[in-house]
């Protein structure tokens, strides 16, 4: 499909509809809008409009079909798969303006918000009341509620609690046509519709730009304990997660970095905790009242013992702890850091075969002489593979990843997975899906895109091509 151009005319329209101060145009401005977390992608739009409702919203969307422009919704810009990047160029909707916490409502545990609230800054705001939105990205400072919804994220606390979709009680959204729709609400129980909330939740900002999100929200846990296991062989590794699941210990978060990516993080960060030596790191952590708290550390204190496992660190305050984390946080920015470039997926798996397809894997990238580091949420079986690009001059090094992802996705699918545990399929998945999804699945896709969307003016280009 051909797009138009956005002329001054439209220009002034925009402007009358949001305010000539909202609207960017200079290339300078619009260079951040550009891009999202991506290694090496970039696309510019033709203008930026700030947004601060959903009447500006159906205005644009209005004058965007009339006029044949393509327009891309964008939050927080933390993407990695180029999902916010405006491929076709026309007009980039951002969301920052859309920045209130509307609502916490202690009597019926929600969080009313509008998308362009910064996670962390809501997860805050919830402790100073008693209360906890467990969702947490390994971007929480910079990404957004909105994002989070469109992307359907997750983070560390998914072992215990879940991810975005578990947490979204209601959504306001506006359709590409014009059509304004509240589904769900403060509610626990809702069968009244076609699960329109989890139809949205996930979809990349392909079908409709979210405008309001209500939140479950729960009581904030009253203890908290974190460690770290060093570990020499996978098949320790696999038995202790076997026997976690068997003597039914709720753990909140099991993360994993292996050594190569911890020896790049400690020379990325200041002041980098201390770490025992080990080919493999667990990150555990646990939460909840005191006495389970203290449960479940005994059984997994058993369960090291019974594995010898010696090297286990537990941090002793919040300090130690924030430290634990921030280093867990900053592993990606560490291996982006430490190349020319970057290619990273988030392959996920059922988690009892995580083990499985992380030796396969690594046969895989070794085969092809691929720098890679790895790291990745065990407790949900989702790895995240980071193939580094040592120099600018590295020949065959884009052909030889694209070869060892086609092998790593089919190797995933003959075991139960997908491609994209978290981080969707935006731009950089796109010509993947196939291998995930069969012809019917991806048609009956395209064919709710077109409900939604039937010129494909929002964020066109994305997960599959109409």
């Amino acid at each position: 499909m051909s797009y138009r151009r956005v002329t001054p005319g439209i220009i002034s329209k925009i402007e009358e509809i949001v305010g000539k101060k909202y609207v960017l145009t200079e290339k300078e401005d619009l260079e951040p809008y550009s891009r999202d977390e991506t290694p090496g992608l970039s696309f510019f739009p033709e203008i930026v409009v700030k947004v601060e409702n959903s009447k500006q919203i159906v205005e644009l969307f209005k004058l965007c079909n009339k006029e044949k422009i393509p327009l891309t919704p964008r939050g927080g810009g933390t993407g990695l798969t180029g999902g916010a990047i405006p491929v076709k160029g026309g007009i980039v909707l951002s969301f920052e303006r859309m920045n209130k916490i509307k609502d916490i409502d202690r009597e019926n545990y929600m969080a009313v918000v509008e998308p362009g609230v910064i996670n962390g800054n809501l997860q805050r705001e919830l402790a100073r009341e008693g209360l906890f939105y467990p969702v947490n990205p390994a971007s929480m400072d910079s990404c957004t509620i909105g994002g989070n919804v469109a992307q359907s994220s997750s983070g560390a606390n998914a072992v215990k609690y879940g991810g975005t979709k578990e947490y979204v009680s209601g959504l306001e959204i506006v359709t590409p046509t014009q059509d304004v729709i509240k589904a769900g609400g403060k509610l626990v129980k809702n069968v009244t519709d076609y699960k329109l909330i989890q139809l949205v939740v996930g979809s990349e900002g392909t079908l409709a730009a979210i405008t309001e999100v209500v939140l479950k929200v729960i009581p904030l846990p009253e203890v908290k304990i974190d460690l770290v296991v060093g570990l020499d062989d996978l098949s320790l590794l696999q038995s202790i997660l076997k026997k976690i699941w068997q003597e039914k210990i709720i753990l909140t978060s099991i993360e994993y970095i292996e050594e190569f990516a911890v020896k790049i993080t400690k020379e990325y960060v200041q002041n980098p905790p201390f770490l025992p030596s080990a080919h493999h790191y667990l990150m555990i952590g646990i939460d909840g009242e005191e006495g389970e708290v203290n449960e479940r550390m005994e059984n997994l204190e058993k369960i090291f013992t019974e594995e010898n496992v010696q090297d286990v660190l537990v941090a002793q305050d919040r300090k130690q702890q924030e430290d634990l984390w921030k280093f867990r946080q900053s592993v990606r920015e560490a291996l982006l850091n430490s190349g020319a470039s970057m290619v990273e997926e988030d392959i996920v798996v059922p988690r009892g075969k995580i083990v499985e397809f992380m030796e396969k894997s690594k046969r895989v990238y070794e085969s092809y002489s691929l720098k890679t580091g790895v790291y990745g949420h065990l407790g949900d079986g989702n790895v995240h593979y980071n193939f580094i690009k040592p120099s600018k001059e590295e020949k065959n090094w884009e052909e030889n990843v694209e070869k060892a992802l086609y092998e790593l996705f089919k190797i995933a699918i003959s075991l139960g997975g997908k491609i994209s545990g978290e981080h969707g399929i935006g731009l950089t998945k796109k010509k993947f899906l196939h291998l995930a999804l069969t012809r019917a699945e991806i048609e009956l896709l395209r064919k709710v895109k077109k409900a939604f969307d039937p010129n494909n003016i929002l964020n066109p280009g994305k997960i599959f091509d109409l």
